[in-house]
């Protein structure tokens, strides 16, 4: 596991920095624009899908790749808020998973995401990134899983709120899914409720945890809130037992699911983890 990493900034740097980085964005909203420059752009998936991406960031070799979750899409506001935060430290990518904003297509649940990130991985190498970091939010949880699984291994691995089974998942959240995504009739409903096209035939594949040990050698990092309402911590501790090499599990009060989770605690985390993994400077974001 390493020991402590010198330099990382206390919570009350990272509650400044944020404020100042995003001063310009709007509070209490579900979805919100960038207020930092960025660059806008399609790439395509293997199966030929155009994925909407967007870029913002430094310039220098390292790349963080943001996923959002379920019935989200990039412009969801603390998805928005995380990227320009990120931002100060190394390059960030975000995209819309098919089915999902700007991105065409019906949804697979996590399915054939793993190529819209795929597709985004390959534009951020191809842009000079030699050390990239994954980070999905529940079902991009799942996606960044099921992508170092199978794919390309990233050389850090992050999952915030998801699940190791959700057949297994007993929480309020995971039941209504499971009622919703197990049938044809409920996957109709769920495209009404959530706005969100979903694929009529359900792709049958490797659940996170078994998944799970498929990420190595990269390293695993699992973030989960103790009163997530959607999959249980217990979901996250089952995740963490089946992983392989070097696993970090962060369970945190107060948290929410996925991107509600967003805030001066996950930030610090995650600058912690960029720096263990990708080796960015935790200071270089606090100077201009």
């Amino acid at each position: 596991m390493g020991g402590r990493i010198i330099g990382l900034p206390d919570q009350e740097e990272v509650a400044l920095l944020e404020r100042e980085v995003n001063r310009g964005l709007p509070r209490n909203c579900m979805f919100a624009p960038y207020t930092l420059p960025c660059e806008v752009f399609y790439v395509y998936a293997p199966d030929g899908t155009p994925v909407h991406a967007c870029r913002l960031g430094r310039e220098d070799g390292k790349a963080v790749v943001l996923c959002h979750g379920f019935g989200g899409n990039k412009n969801i506001r603390n998805l928005v808020a995380l990227a320009q935060f990120l931002s100060r430290f190394c390059a960030v990518y975000t995209f819309d998973f098919r089915g999902h904003g700007l991105t065409p297509g019906t949804s697979t649940f996590g399915y054939l995401e793993a190529l819209d990130l795929h597709a985004v991985v390959e534009e951020a190498r191809t842009r000079g990134t030699e050390r990239l970091a994954t980070l999905g939010f529940s079902m991009g949880g799942v996606v960044v899983l099921r992508y170092a699984a199978l794919y390309r291994k990233p050389d850090s691995v992050v999952v915030v709120s998801a699940p190791a089974d959700l057949r297994a998942s007993r929480a309020p959240g995971a039941r209504l899914i499971k009622l919703l995504m197990g049938n044809p009739l409920g996957r109709q409903l769920a495209s009404l409720r959530y706005g969100v096209p979903l694929d009529g035939v359900w792709k049958k594949s490797l659940s996170p945890r078994e998944l799970a040990p498929l990420v190595y050698p990269s390293p695993l990092n699992i973030i989960h809130g103790l009163d997530d309402f959607v999959f249980e911590p217990a979901q996250a501790e089952m995740l963490a037992g089946k992983a392989r090499g070097e696993c970090r599990l962060y369970l945190l009060p107060d948290f929410g699911h996925a991107e509600q989770g967003y805030g001066t605690a996950l930030l610090c985390i995650l600058l912690e983890i960029l720096a263990r993994d990708l080796s960015v400077d935790p200071r270089q974001g606090f100077s201009r």
